[in-house]
């Protein structure tokens, strides 16, 4: 119970993400690149509508995963994430940065894995770290935003141990990473920094 009485701090974001806007959008602009965010465990995309938003701001073509709520079925999940991607590819041919929030993290990391070719990268956010569903080994460049105090996912649990994944720390608690101007700016300078 104490950790999600600590996860109320999140509504501090708003007033930080409002103020630090117009950085925000000054960031480098995308070109276009498609990116699809997945949302966290127990929501849809009604929760990441302000990351998107800002997303397509930049420029980016962005959309969610049109699968509804979270509910941690994989087995419908991966899947559901694999046929959007293909038809989200199959509109210009370029492959997908995929950005997950929480439990859609994970997911995102293992579509990566089944379709490499269709991910240009993957950025987790407070996304925990835990066994792969197949055996293959995720050969897109990895982003895991981790925090301190995120008290639903540990941010040890959150940063990905292999050598070439990137992980960056950033202070906000779980609930208020989607709406963290300091997530958004490291999503924001990940794609670009890949995006050329």
């Amino acid at each position: 119970m104490s950790e999600w009485i600590g996860e109320l701090a999140a509504v501090r974001q708003l007033p930080r993400l409002a103020v630090r806007a117009p950085r925000l959008l000054a960031q480098r602009r995308g070109h276009g690149e498609p990116v699809m965010v997945l949302p966290g465990r127990g929501v849809g995309d009604a929760s990441t509508a302000p990351l998107r938003a800002y997303l397509v701001a930049l420029g980016y073509r962005c959309r969610g995963w049109g699968l509804g709520v979270d509910d941690g079925d994989m087995d419908r999940l991966v899947p559901g994430v694999s046929a959007a991607l293909l038809a989200m590819v199959g509109d210009d041919g370029r492959p997908v940065a995929l950005v997950g929030q929480s439990l859609g993290g994970y997911v995102a990391r293992e579509v990566a894995r089944d379709h490499p070719e269709l991910v240009s990268q993957v950025i987790t956010i407070g996304t925990p770290i835990f066994g792969a569903r197949s055996s293959r080994s995720l050969r897109r460049p990895v982003t895991a935003i981790a925090s301190r105090a995120d008290r639903i996912v540990s941010w040890s649990r959150a940063f990905d141990r292999s050598p070439e994944a990137t992980n960056v720390e950033v202070a906000s608690t779980h609930m208020g990473m989607g709406i963290d101007p300091d997530v958004w700016r490291v999503v924001a300078n990940t794609l670009r920094s890949s995006d050329g």
